[in-house]
């Protein structure tokens, strides 16, 4: 009869350090962040107020305007915001008027709809000027 050897060769073993595992900790909590940033970052474009209500999301929210805007006793900016099909908004800016808000063709207010006050809550606002090179081709 022949022996077997009983001894077997050396399995070699991962082992992770603790150092090593701060870094997998770092990277996992860095890629989270960085997923979750853009999911917010990108915000959807719309012309259409309901859609702007269903997605309980901020979006930028694009239409002309339906007033031409006043001031309210908290001091806010507030606006009526018609979209393509003819229904309108109340918007609430809370920063001060733009300056080139009076001649406005169209204008993209970046927020959210707000379902308990039945407004949409403007964050920042885009303003659409006439060209002045389409008033030189008009003439």
């Amino acid at each position: 009869m022949t022996a077997v050897s009983t001894n077997l060769p050396h399995q070699r073993r991962f082992e992770i350090k603790p150092l090593q595992l701060v870094g997998l900790g770092i990277i996992l909590i860095t890629i989270v962040y960085g997923v979750f940033g853009f999911k917010d970052a990108f915000r959807s474009y719309t012309t259409s107020i309901s859609e702007a209500q269903k997605s309980g999301r901020s979006v930028q929210l694009a239409g002309f305007l339906g007033t031409k805007g006043e001031y309210d006793a908290q001091g806010r900016w507030t606006f009526m915001l018609q979209d393509e099909n003819s229904a309108q908004v109340k918007v609430i800016y809370t920063k001060a008027r733009p300056s080139n808000f009076e001649q406005a063709v169209s204008v993209v207010a970046i927020g959210h709809y707000n379902v308990a006050q039945n407004v949409f809550l403007a964050d920042d606002l885009l303003i659409k000027c006439p060209s002045k090179y389409q008033e030189q081709l008009q003439k």
